[in-house]
């Protein structure tokens, strides 16, 4: 059995396990697969009242600061870009049951810029049935996701079908983790 380095934790994984316990509180508790076997699975949440468990995939973001053109349609809002291989939504190793992007964005608001995060929490179920019917995958395999947000709305503006796809119901809902 292979074992994950534990003393180099992915940050996009620590922060994103703190955040579900502040969010969720002291009833929901979140594990760090040890096993390597375990691939695909990042972090797994447990409910100590009813024993259920989720595991989530955690994909970190880089920022993206948008042309001014760009800047224009998006009306400013905060961006971030993923890539995602094909092979990790619609045949993961380990079945999974969140995607969760950690949305790294830079907050051009205030005079001393600062990054935040915001995290989009998404069924796995949800998540493939918008990739394949909104999404175009590139010659190499993989998908472009770029989030763009604003208050509390999230729309998805790269490489779609349509003009962009709202993910606004995804957006810091850490009530779909609820177990």
């Amino acid at each position: 059995m292979g074992i994950k380095n534990l003393w180099s934790l992915n940050v996009d994984e620590a922060i994103l396990s703190e955040k579900i316990g502040k969010e969720l509180g002291k009833e929901y508790q979140v594990f760090f697969p040890v096993n390597s076997q375990l691939k695909d699975i990042d972090l797994i949440i447990y409910n100590l009242k009813t024993q259920n468990t989720k595991s989530i995939q955690v994909k970190g973001s880089r920022t993206y600061v948008p042309k001014r053109s760009e800047a224009k349609k998006l009306e400013n809002a905060r961006t971030s870009w993923n890539v995602i291989k094909s092979e990790s939504i619609f045949s993961p190793t380990n079945e999974i049951d969140f995607f969760i992007f950690v949305l790294h964005q830079e907050d051009m608001k205030s005079s001393s810029r600062q990054i935040i995060q915001n995290y989009m929490i998404i069924p796995i179920k949800d998540f493939r049935n918008i990739t394949k019917n909104e999404k175009e995958m590139r010659k190499t395999g993989h998908y472009h996701y770029s989030f763009a947000t604003l208050k509390k709305k999230a729309i998805e503006v790269n490489n779609t079908k349509n003009k962009g796809i709202d993910f606004s119901k995804y957006l810091n809902n850490f009530d779909l983790l609820k177990l």
